[in-house]
C-alpha cells in the first residue's frame, strides 16, 4: 500500500453533567467486549463542536466512554501524548515546530504546546517529539500496548483526521508491524477507509485499564503501521526520550 501522504509533503445509562458534559462511567472492556456500542449504529463522531485554540464539546455518545484527550486534532499531521512531554507521530508526516499542538481536557478546556525537539527512529514510521512544557493530568497520556494484548481478531479502536473513532480488528503482528483488518459483523458506520491525511492517527486496543496505544497509521485502507507493543519500538521510544531529555 501508498503511504498516506498528502500530495504537498514528501512524505447505556447516561446521565449529564454541568454545561451538557456526559457522567458515562469510562469502558472497562473484556477482549472482544463490543457491548458499550449503541443498539442503533451510529458514526463514532468525537466533537460536537471543535475550536482548535478555545473551548470545544465533547459528544455525548458512544465515544464519550473513551478518552481521547491525549491527542492532538488541530493539524492532520496527528501527535499522540506518551507522557506527559512526549508525543508520537508518523515519522513522514512530522508537525513542524511551528504549528501549535492543542490538547482538549474532558471538559472541553484547551492546552497549548510546541515541539521543542524530534527525533526519527530506525525503527517503524514513528517520530517521537518533546514538548516545550508537560501537560497537566487531565490530559490522558497512553500506555503502550503489551505484546501478549495484540492477538488476532480483537477488535481495537481506529481514529482518523475527521476527528471520528471507528471500529476494526488487528488481522496480523509480525515483529514491529501490525495490520488491521475490517469486521464483517458491524455496520459501516464503524469502519473507516484510511486515506491521504490519516498518517499519524493512533489505533488502540479496548483494555480494561482504558485505551492501549497500538499503532499510528502509515498506510491506507483498513490501517497498518508501527506496533507499539513490540519491545524493540519501546526501546527506541525510550531510547529516544532519554536523548532528548527526560
Amino acid at each position: 500500500m501508498k503511504l498516506l501522504v498528502p500530495l504537498f509533503a514528501t512524505a447505556f445509562l447516561c446521565a449529564c453533567g454541568p454545561a451538557g458534559q456526559s457522567t458515562r462511567t469510562p469502558v472497562s472492556l473484556k477482549q472482544g467486549d463490543l457491548g458499550f456500542l449503541p443498539a442503533k449504529p451510529e458514526k463514532g463522531s468525537l466533537f460536537q463542536y471543535y475550536q482548535p485554540k478555545a473551548h470545544s464539546k465533547w459528544r455525548n455518545n458512544w465515544t464519550s466512554q473513551l478518552d481521547l484527550t491525549g491527542v492532538s486534532w488541530n493539524d492532520s499531521r496527528t501527535a499522540t501524548l506518551i507522557a506527559p512531554g512526549y508525543v508520537v507521530m508518523a515519522a513522514h508526516y512530522i508537525r513542524p515546530s511551528d504549528v501549535s499542538v492543542m490538547f482538549h481536557d474532558k471538559q472541553g478546556n484547551p492546552h497549548e504546546r510546541f515541539i521543542a525537539a524530534t527525533k526519527v527512529l530506525n525503527v517503524g514510521d514513528i517520530a517521537v517529539a518533546k514538548l516545550h512544557l508537560p501537560l497537566p493530568s487531565t490530559v490522558k497520556p497512553y500506555r503502550f500496548a503489551r505484546a501478549s494484548e495484540a492477538t488476532v481478531g480483537r477488535p481495537i479502536i481506529i481514529s482518523d483526521q475527521t476527528k471520528t473513532l471507528s471500529l476494526h480488528r488487528i488481522d496480523a503482528v509480525s515483529g514491529a508491524s501490525i495490520r488491521f483488518g475490517y469486521i464483517p459483523e458491524l455496520d459501516s458506520n464503524y469502519r473507516r477507509n484510511l486515506v491521504v491525511g490519516d498518517s499519524g492517527n493512533p489505533s488502540f486496543l479496548l483494555a480494561p485499564d482504558g485505551l492501549a496505544l497500538l499503532g499510528t497509521h502509515t498506510t491506507g485502507g483498513p490501517g497498518a503501521g508501527p506496533f507499539y507493543g513490540d519491545p524493540a519500538v519501546q526501546a527506541a521510544i525510550r531510547a529516544a526520550m532519554a536523548e532528548m531529555g527526560n
